[in-house]
């Protein structure tokens, strides 16, 4: 009777199990990250009995989470390239949205400019087309001034989300930590038994932490998760945590560089939040300032170079019609010298995009394109008398350079920010040819600063102003398209691998309802049993009694 009973009362203690499991995965339904759970039966091993073996029951060996892992991993890389692409979109739109727009773009005040030029070609000796020129010249700056000013504000932003996903990332690294140590305390208290509900949440936080950097993952021996970053930096070992770090980058360009134990490894993050702020950074903000202010510097310097060869009204030969612009030298934190650089312009049709990396290696200044890491020539001393001369900048460096010592050389990073009309007084724009007398008619020079609206200037002397700016409009404009054609296409694989974990993993009411009437109905039978057996021992008392 022994047997029955406790097989009998094993099968209670089970589908009690089994009822309990149930009841959690309905109660969970809409838990985020909730992964539903099974009991695993196993057969009581039997025993012999007389011609044959009895069995004695079933065994509840464990409760399992029903989950994929390679469901699981695609979710994490998933999730990871979303919001890469959501962050870099996000950023492209915005500048597409100023440059591309007349009443924010620089195409309306450019064309307003050169408008006004034709219109004092036309009759040089007018005050009011005077005026109009510098009105307009003044206009055009200010929307150089503007555009400098968003994109600085992007800058902004982007700093601002680094600083906070940065903060988030170690707050999610720490609760990692921690549920490793209590994932393996439980472990150990329940005797190898899983603790399914700490594993989910351990998951959820994992699925959070890829949204902000790509993450690899690897589980150990004691069911702790190691998380790394970048190329491999350890972001978790077990239950302890490396926080990542934020600084500003090593010449103080406004950019900032995200660290791991003190070394920058901001080129190392490709995806995630973090990774789409540094591409778009990278690919977006930094090549769009540098090519609206080598425009700034073509018109500038094209500009007055022809300007210098006209007569003003007053019969006086003309100046600069805008303020000269530089370029800028940013020392690098880690120098030790007294050098310093002073960046200039030569030839304006030989100016690049480009950063450049000038260094001093104890002999020689060697200079690099920080976009290629080509080495770039240079000809020149580098003295006032005789600067350096490369991609249409001429570089003058000062004594006291110390071997190891390094600039970043950002030709046209602040020029439309900079820019300025420098003529206020309308008499001194030099519309005549040199040689005429004062109040002339003479239009000579009107019509070739008019010109310089279809001089090639720039890229070799391949591109004019308009042409640069219209690659520059439609660079971005291509890029904010092709970001969004990539965000709706990762947030499609994404919805894909979340319904295929739904499929796996999630709650399904009906089939909890079906499992509770199974598992309710052997409760009951199971009660029977433990009835039947003491009946049959309260018979055999009776028996034994007579």
């Amino acid at each position: 009777m022994a047997d029955l009973l406790n097989t009998g009362i094993s099968a209670l203690l089970g589908y009690r199990k089994a009822l309990d499991t149930a009841g959690h995965n309905i109660a969970n339904v809409n838990t985020d990250g909730y992964s539903r759970q099974r009991v695993e039966f196993v057969s009581r091993i039997g025993g012999p009995q007389g011609d044959g073996y009895v069995g004695s029951g079933v065994s509840a060996s464990t409760v399992r989470r029903i989950t994929d892992s390679f469901v699981g991993a695609r979710i994490v890389s998933d999730t990871s390239s979303y919001q890469r692409a959501e962050s870099f979109e996000g950023i492209a739109s915005q500048l597409d949205t100023w440059l591309s727009d007349a009443a924010t773009g620089l195409g309306t005040p450019m064309k307003g400019f050169f408008d006004s030029l034709n219109d004092l070609s036309a009759d040089p000796a007018s005050t009011a087309n005077r005026q109009s020129v510098i009105s307009d010249a003044q206009s055009l700056a200010t929307r150089f001034h503007a555009l400098s000013q968003q994109i600085d504000g992007l800058q902004t932003e982007i700093n601002g989300r680094v600083r906070q996903d940065v903060d988030e990332i170690n707050a999610a690294a720490r609760d990692i930590a921690t549920l490793n140590d209590r994932i393996a305390l439980a472990t150990g208290a329940a005797g190898g038994q899983p603790p399914n509900d700490l594993l989910d949440q351990r998951d959820q936080l994992v699925q959070k932490l890829a949204g902000k950097i790509g993450v690899t993952t690897h589980e150990s021996d004691n069911g702790a998760i190691n998380v790394f970053v970048g190329n491999g930096q350890a972001l978790v070992l077990g239950s302890q945590a490396t926080s990542l770090g934020v600084n500003d980058d090593e010449y103080s360009s406004g950019r900032l560089d995200v660290t791991f134990n003190g070394v920058a490894i901001t080129g190392q993050i490709g995806s995630g939040s973090l990774g789409g702020l540094m591409d778009a950074q990278r690919a977006v903000i930094d090549p769009s300032r540098a090519k609206l202010g080598r425009i700034a510097v073509g018109l500038t310097e094209a500009f007055n170079a022809q300007h210098r060869q006209g007569v003003d009204a007053t019969g006086q030969a003309g100046g600069d019609f805008f303020t000269p612009l530089t370029g800028s030298a940013l020392a690098s934190r880690g120098n030790h010298g007294t050098a310093s650089v002073d960046v200039g312009f030569g030839n304006t049709a030989g100016l690049t995009d480009a950063e450049y990396q000038l260094r001093y290696d104890g002999a020689a200044w060697q200079l690099t394109n920080t976009s290629t890491g080509a080495s770039v020539a240079m000809t020149g001393s580098g003295s006032a008398g005789d600067p350096y001369v490369a991609d249409g900048l001429r570089i003058t460096i000062g004594s006291g350079a110390v071997a190891g010592d390094r600039f970043l050389v950002r030709p046209a990073a602040g020029a439309a920010e900079d820019i300025a009309v420098a003529v206020t007084d309308a008499s001194r724009i030099a519309a005549a040819a040199p040689g005429s007398v004062a109040n002339s008619s003479d239009n000579t020079n009107a019509r070739a600063l008019m010109g310089l609206s279809t001089q090639r200037v720039l890229d070799g002397g391949r591109s004019t102003l308009n042409a640069a700016h219209t690659a520059l409009v439609s660079g971005v404009g291509n890029q904010a398209q092709q970001a969004g054609v990539t965000l709706t296409a990762q947030k499609t694989l994404l919805s894909q691998s979340v319904a295929a974990r739904d499929a796996t993993s999630g709650v399904n009411l009906d089939e909890e309802a079906a499992d509770l009437v199974r598992f309710q109905q052997a409760y009951q039978a199971a009660a029977q049993v433990i009835a039947v057996a003491d009946t049959v021992f309260q018979s055999l008392l009776a028996a034994t009694r007579r």
